[in-house]
């Protein structure tokens, strides 16, 4: 069985498209800018417990969060797999 790469642009591209600071989203989660700063560089990764109120913060269904941030696939690949089953 192969690892799996996380991606933190995921969350990182989405936090930018919603316009939405990064301190706004360590404040929420009561995490530490510190934090985020590793996990956008892939230094640590974002535990479960976070999927949920990171992905209401963010807009977005947390299954698709999930799939996406564990996903090796670009942000763009997955977009337009949804657009094309007419999701």
């Amino acid at each position: 069985m192969g690892v799996r790469k996380l991606n933190p642009n995921v969350i990182e591209n989405y936090r930018i498209k919603k316009g939405i600071k990064s301190c706004e989203i360590t404040e929420k989660l009561g995490l530490t800018p510190g934090w985020y700063s590793k996990f956008k560089k892939g230094q640590v990764s974002l535990r479960g417990v976070y999927f949920l109120p990171l992905s209401e913060i963010l807009g977005v269904k947390p299954e698709k969060l999930a799939k996406e941030y564990f996903s090796t696939l670009k942000l763009e690949d997955t977009s337009n797999r949804s657009a094309q089953k007419g999701s």
